[in-house]
């Protein structure tokens, strides 16, 4: 391939086929036209040379991606110096991916092909950025850049984001599933379509974090508003695809699906009202989120958009209904993420409201940094590093136990971060599932009678653990067994400026363990 490569770069240094003739470019265009081809598609020009016939078919089909791709260094050279605007790819970059296709089909590690499709994406990508004397093409960029952009730094700047985003949770592919469902949704409503298309990452969003239903419910109401009878088949087809969905799932998990579904999400023994109260303040207590709220709310009126109003509204209803926990309020917030842009671009047209409204987002934005998030960024990720303070402890927690370890506690993440293997996976859950009845928190008991745990890690004393305490539900009940069978062997401690994590960490050991 190199001697084939070196043998083309030195005809077109050469100028090989420089040059189309006037009366072959009008001839080969008209032959293009008359192909009756769709108003957008992509078109590959796989040897494109100089560009010639690329930048033809640019001209040709205007609404279209061109991409021209050459053996040749050299001609691909020559094509960004005569025609900026157009894309074109070196061919080794697709050989390489192509090369190393296998290996990713097979998920087995392939970082050639991870290299090579990153390196034609920003080819791509910068290649289109560079198209400044095209009109449409900086406007479009331009307008889904800033938007896009807003919208992820929104979403980002929520505390309740960043706090349970940087946990190993289900809510980040879930609220990712009911915002792709959305979009769908909205790109059938403006062609006044059913949004079937969005159902399956609709039900994927609830299947995952069943709050999520909040987007197949807006969407529901609003093709229903629009039209009856759209609404009723789609209605009655995103219950039935929700209820086989649930059989499945419980059928495959024998029954663990449904106890999960209906028993862990809240319970009145673990989310007692003042428990939804404080959770709540959290989210209506920051000046930050209001603000954006009453912008969101502003724009879904001013822009009579039913569909982000009700998945803002109905999300806000959906996440106190289910004690007001920090990742309920991801639809709402997601809605904010996304209409606050859309109030900025309609608000173009009146610079005097936009400017208003930029002034005031700077200035809560720059307090919100200053004073919401600041202890939290601190805690969640600067100081997420080997000699952070979180995974010092963690190091410590790994010296005091064997590598194959078994342990029972309420921080995984502290866990986790030692290499050792948990003996539940949330030990939250397993409270309300406790509160609900639909757990027996005593099974864990024969364990610590037998020593089974090679420690035992919990957030307090265990003497001042009762059942009031909703966090501590799942432990409560064998606090006496621990007592008789562990001893604390060490409290391990780590400075914290976040007002929500308990700064001690008590290690209980086997009370022969040396």
């Amino acid at each position: 391939m190199e001697l084939t490569a070196s043998y083309y770069d030195e005809r077109f240094r050469e100028g090989y086929a420089d040059y189309w003739p006037q009366e072959r470019y009008t001839r080969v265009a008209a032959l293009i036209k008359s192909l009756d081809l769709p108003q957008t598609g992509t078109a590959l020009d796989f040897g494109c040379g100089n560009g010639s016939f690329t930048k033809l078919l640019a001209d040709t089909l205007p609404g279209w991606t061109v991409v021209g791709a050459d053996l040749s260094s050299v001609a691909v050279a020559n094509c960004l110096r005569k025609y900026p605007a157009l894309t074109f790819l070196q061919i080794f970059a697709v050989a390489a991916m192509a090369a190393n296709a296998k290996d990713a089909l097979d998920s087995r590690s392939s970082a050639g092909f991870a290299a090579a499709y990153a390196a034609v994406r920003f080819v791509l990508v910068a290649q289109y950025i560079r198209a400044r004397h095209v009109s449409d093409a900086r406007a479009l960029t331009l307008r889904y850049g800033t938007g896009h952009g807003t919208a992820a730094l929104l979403w980002l700047s929520f505390y309740q984001v960043v706090f349970w985003g940087t946990a190993q949770r289900v809510d980040a592919p879930a609220i990712c599933f009911e915002v792709v469902g959305l979009a769908i949704a909205v790109g059938e409503r403006g062609k006044n379509r059913t949004p079937w298309a969005a159902l399956p990452m609709f039900v994927l969003a609830w299947a995952t974090k069943q709050v999520m239903v909040v987007g197949l419910v807006a969407v529901t109401i609003d093709l229903l508003v629009r039209d009856r009878a759209k609404g009723l088949r789609f209605a009655g087809t995103a219950a039935a695809s929700l209820a086989t969905t649930f059989l499945l799932l419980s059928i495959g998990t024998h029954g663990a699906f449904q106890r999960a579904t209906f028993s862990g999400t809240v319970s009145a023994h673990a989310d007692p009202p003042w428990v939804i109260f404080s959770n709540a303040e959290l989210f209506f207590g920051s000046p930050w989120n209001m603000l954006l709220f009453v912008l969101a709310g502003g724009a879904a009126y001013w822009r009579r958009d039913l569909l982000l109003g009700l998945y803002l509204g109905l999300g806000l209803v959906f996440a106190i209904a289910t004690d007001a926990n920090f990742p309920r309020f991801f639809p709402p917030m997601a809605a904010m993420a996304i209409l606050v842009p859309l109030l900025l671009h309609d608000a173009a047209s009146r610079p005097t409201i936009r400017q208003a409204v930029l002034a005031t987002l700077v200035f809560f934005g720059g307090a919100h940094l200053l004073y919401e998030m600041r202890s939290l960024v601190k805690e969640r990720i600067v100081n997420l590093r080997a000699d952070g303070p979180r995974l010092t402890v963690a190091n410590e927690l790994a010296a005091m136990t064997p590598a194959s370890a078994t342990i029972l506690a309420q921080d995984l993440g502290m866990v986790l971060s030692a290499k050792r293997t948990p003996a539940i996976a949330d030990p939250l859950v397993m409270s309300i599932l406790a509160g609900n009845g639909a757990w027996n928190p005593r099974i864990l008991a024969a364990g610590i009678e037998e020593r089974r745990y090679d420690a035992i890690v919990l957030n307090r004393p265990v003497a001042s653990i009762d059942d009031t305490e909703w966090t501590t539900l799942w432990i409560a009940p064998s606090r006496q067994e621990i007592a008789t069978h562990y001893r604390l062997a060490k409290t391990l401690h780590f400075d914290a400026t976040w007002r929500f994590l308990e700064p001690d960490r008590y290690v209980y050991v086997p009370k022969e363990a040396p």
